[in-house]
């Protein structure tokens, strides 16, 4: 069974399960998803290149996005990033899971079966070499990381294809474990049956889903980490040695306890909001000590409002085979303010080295959001997290946050994953509580009843769930949920961000510190949605139809004496399309992409109407 748990399941093959809390894998890859949407045809670039590639082959997956680069390979289910790995030899990997091109699980799964999943399959290659026995491939890889180990009975295996007898050959495989290091490969390519002009190679995986008696909690799972893909000639077994230093993990957040925080919240607090240090990690890759001239840090205004920010942070000297974990204190950056509601900035790191040097892994970048909410989780899930089995019925799980400054919660932002049965027809209520005097959820200061989990259909999304009221916050609060059956709510875990010390569940009646390392994917959002609060009266604007899909028709009793602005929003709180003199009472929405919107229309006396659009 393909699921994370903080406490051994010893009932695994009865028909209860304990109550517990629990994260298990996604059921699907919500990056690919999304890419897909917005690039529906990025599959047809994926085909065999016109001349096979010369040698040297290389790729440590450092320069791609989400999908292997189509000039080398000839498939994209394998998935490109940066988050899944433990410490890769550089920043980027390829990841072969058990989800497809789509970002779905295989038609093909099935229980108690292993079923082949992912393939990274090369383009055609010239290794028309007659008699060359220099040529070798090699390759590091790594079982799990942060995903689901795979079992014994799965695998990854590596195939060479020999061009005149159009056949596929297993040459390599290695069985399923839990995580370890990234492990070195390399293998000979010596057989007359390879050595043509149109040679290729690929690899594959054996993935499954074990004998769960609870299939509901089936997910993606048996991960595989493939980095370092180096074919060449003039090579011997002995060449493990690479002369690179690399980046070999993401930067992150600039702020002290959180990845994001209101825009105007940051504004007024910007001296207590900055972390006093960067923390970055790089690998040398050689066998001999080497020399990084020097390490340079750009900070960029993405909205074009101030100049670049630089930063010298000296010379380095890393160790033979090594990793570099380095604390970078007094770091000189700060977030130049301006008068708009939402701000975002880029921050890079380059390290310049000998000219030998592979550059596509020596910078790595971070963009610093800033909107109308409070971020622990870095916008990546990971996992899906909930508290699961008998007992669990009306449990509840809290998250606390530590606000800024006073301000008027307005709503709550989730984001959910999905298991092979979701939650979605699931009642669950918000809570907001207040802090009592030994830390927990105390006092409740806001509910939302009757409310179901909503699938949202982009990268990542988080569900927006608006208050009818907005409630004032002046000191640390929790926000989180009760459910209302025993059944797995799975909102989003991310494991790059660590904060469980401020998660907390609660089944029989006692608060219990959560065990799970990761931040729970909860937002609380703050003042309107552009980005200021107004106390004014809220009235409803009525709209036709809803969902739609090209028009809508805006129902309101208008005052021929009053000037009306028009305002939509997408679920971020961005400002989409505005007019200040609105008379119209349809309104074209064609160029609006699916998803949820807010609309907003103000009067010159203030007077607010409010409704939400879904477009289809």
């Amino acid at each position: 069974m393909k699921i994370f748990l903080s406490v051994l399941i010893s009932l695994l093959f009865t028909f209860d399960i304990l109550a517990q809390e629990y994260t298990i894998s996604l059921n699907s890859n919500p990056q690919i998803e999304s890419y897909l949407k917005k690039h529906p045809n990025s599959e047809k670039k994926y085909t065999a290149s016109k001349d096979p590639l010369e040698l040297p082959f290389w790729d440590d997956f450092s320069d791609s996005n989400m999908f292997p680069n189509s000039n080398l390979w000839q498939d994209q289910t394998a998935y490109i990033n940066n988050t899944l790995a433990i410490n890769p030899p550089s920043i980027g990997v390829a990841t072969m899971d058990a989800v497809d091109s789509q970002g779905k699980i295989y038609e093909t799964a099935d229980y108690n079966t292993e079923f082949i999943a992912d393939s990274l399959t090369s383009q055609p290659i010239n290794l028309n070499y007659p008699g060359n026995t220099t040529i070798f491939l090699s390759f590091f890889y790594q079982p799990q990381g942060i995903g689901d180990a795979p079992e014994l009975n799965d695998s990854l295996f590596l195939e060479f294809y020999a061009p005149d007898d159009g056949q596929w050959n297993k040459v390599w495989s290695v069985a399923g474990s839990d995580n370890k290091d990234f492990t070195f490969v390399i293998l000979a390519v010596n057989e007359a049956k390879y050595l043509k002009s149109n040679f290729q190679f690929r690899f594959r995986n054996y993935a499954s889903f074990g004998t769960s008696v609870y299939p509901s909690l089936a997910t993606n799972c048996d991960f595989w980490h493939i980095d370092y893909v180096y074919l060449n000639k003039d090579r011997t077994i002995n060449d493990t040695v690479f002369r690179d230093i690399a980046f070999n993990a993401p930067l992150h957040s600039l702020l002290t306890n959180y990845e994001s925080v209101p825009w105007k919240h940051y504004k007024e607090t910007s001296s207590q909001t900055l972390k006093p240090d960067i923390n970055i990690a790089f690998k040398n890759n050689d066998n001999v000590m080497r020399l990084i001239d020097s390490l340079n840090f750009t900070l960029e205004d993405l909205n074009g409002n101030s100049e670049n920010q630089y930063w010298y942070a000296g010379t380095y000297t890393p160790s033979p085979s090594q990793q570099s974990d380095i604390s970078l204190s007094g770091q000189p950056f700060s977030f130049p303010e301006n008068t708009n509601n939402s701000s975002d900035f880029k921050l890079t790191a380059r390290i310049v080295t000998d000219t030998y040097d592979s550059v596509q892994n020596n910078s790595v970048s971070y963009i610093q959001t800033f909107k109308n909410y409070y971020a622990y989780d870095d916008g990546s899930a990971e996992a899906g997290y909930g508290i699961y089995g008998n007992g669990t019925k009306y449990g509840q799980v809290a998250l606390k946050y530590a606000p800024l400054k006073q301000d008027y919660l307005t709503g709550v932002s989730m984001y959910f994953t999905q298991a092979f049965q979701d939650a979605s027809q699931e009642y669950f209520w918000i809570y907001i509580w207040n802090v009592d005097d030994d830390g927990l959820p105390g006092d409740t200061l806001k509910t939302i009843e009757g409310i179901r989990p909503e699938y949202e259909d982009e990268l990542n999304k988080f569900h927006f769930y608006e208050f009818e009221e907005p409630v004032q916050i002046s000191d640390d609060f929790f926000i989180g949920w009760t459910q209302t059956t025993e059944d797995k709510l799975n909102i989003g875990f991310d494991y790059n961000t660590v904060n469980n010390d401020k998660v907390f569940y609660n089944i029989s009646g006692e608060w219990i510190p959560s065990a799970e390392q990761g931040s729970l994917m909860i937002r609380p959002v703050f003042g309107n949605l552009s980005g200021s609060v107004n106390t004014n009266e809220k009235k409803t604007l009525h709209i036709r139809p809803n969902p739609a899909k090209n028009y809508i028709h805006i129902d309101f009793i208008r005052n021929p004496a009053e000037i009306y602005t028009l305002e939509i929003y997408n679920i971020q709180g961005k400002q989409i399309y505005f007019v200040n003199n609105f008379t119209d009472d349809i309104l074209n929405i064609e160029n609006l992409t699916k998803g949820i919107y807010f609309l907003r229309l103000t009067n010159n006396h203030s007077e607010i109407y409010n409704t939400k659009l879904i477009v289809q």
